[in-house]
């Protein structure tokens, strides 16, 4: 018999069968006497301590509690993504203003770009701009596939 079978025969509100089943093993079995003399020990001492009485909806509050515990919060990050793409837009609007009047009046406005083509032409700022893309990207694969991906796989506490 469960633990809890023979505690509600000694509170009193087993069923029938459980009541039936407990009085034959009594009869035919010298463990299970010595256990329920021992579990009718306890329910005799528990009875005499005097405890006291929790409020009525103690159980739903602290199960309510718990499972708001147990909720996975999820907070949302703000993208920066859109912050850069209005900065790169921006950019790329000057500098097209810039080489439109340039050639739309060259006589007004005399823009040397001579400076600025030199520099995008430098292998060492082509390598520089290369290993900074490559490790955006890499982070990017990070965060995005592999990290969600071993999270999932090796969660804690899963088997």
């Amino acid at each position: 018999m469960k633990d809890e079978e023979i505690f509600d025969i000694l509170d009193g509100i087993a069923s029938e069968e459980t009541i039936i089943r407990h009085q034959n093993l009594l009869l035919s079995d010298e463990a299970y006497r010595s256990i329920f003399q021992e579990y009718a020990t306890t329910h005799t001492l528990l009875e005499s301590v005097s405890i006291e009485k929790t409020a009525v909806n103690f159980t739903d509050k602290l199960m309510d509690k718990w499972e708001l515990a147990q909720v996975e919060v999820f907070e949302r990050k703000t993208s920066k993504l859109p912050f850069y793409f209005l900065f790169g837009a921006g950019i790329a609007l000057i500098l097209s203003l810039i080489v439109v009047f340039s050639l739309s009046s060259p006589s007004t406005i005399k823009v040397n770009l001579n400076p600025i083509l030199n520099i995008l032409q430098n292998k060492f700022f082509i390598n520089g701009l290369l290993t900074i893309n490559t490790l955006v990207l890499l982070k990017f694969i990070d965060k995005k596939f592999l990290k969600p991906y071993f999270e999932k796989r090796f969660r804690v506490g899963s088997i």
